[in-house]
């Protein structure tokens, strides 16, 4: 049960290893637990079996890309408790515009400074579980 977790479990859905690593230890440096997933049919699974507190979801990633992970949390519900951080390399405003309609809480272009976003994170998180 998710209940019995001491700290906040945030999902990491990365395909770069080497960033998903450093986003992953920079939440556990400052308190949270944190699960790296290398793409989107991870990232399913996990939701599912790990029901993390929050995501962090780059959309550039093989086989299923953040905007069909997105589509698929917000087509059945489970994005309303969730709330996730989009990390992209894209700067278009389309792009932005259509992430924050499909559910995502915080947009993130990268390259990005590490504690911003760890405390875009927190924020999400808060106030009850941060």
């Amino acid at each position: 049960m998710p209940a019995l977790r001491k700290r906040p479990l945030v999902l990491v859905v990365e395909d770069d290893p080497a960033l998903g690593d450093v986003i992953v230890s920079a939440l556990k440096d400052d308190g949270l637990d944190a699960k790296l997933a290398r793409d989107g049919d991870e990232a399913m699974r996990d939701v599912d079996d790990l029901s993390p507190a929050a995501m962090v979801l780059d959309l550039m990633m093989p086989r299923r890309d953040g905007f069909s992970v997105l589509r698929e949390l917000r087509a059945d519900g489970r994005i309303s408790h969730l709330p996730i951080v989009v990390v992209t390399a894209i700067f278009g405003l389309s792009e932005r515009l259509y992430a924050t309609e499909l559910g995502a809480a915080d947009y993130v272009t990268k390259p990005f400074d590490l504690d911003d976003l760890v405390s875009r994170v927190k924020a999400l998180l808060s106030p009850a579980t941060a």
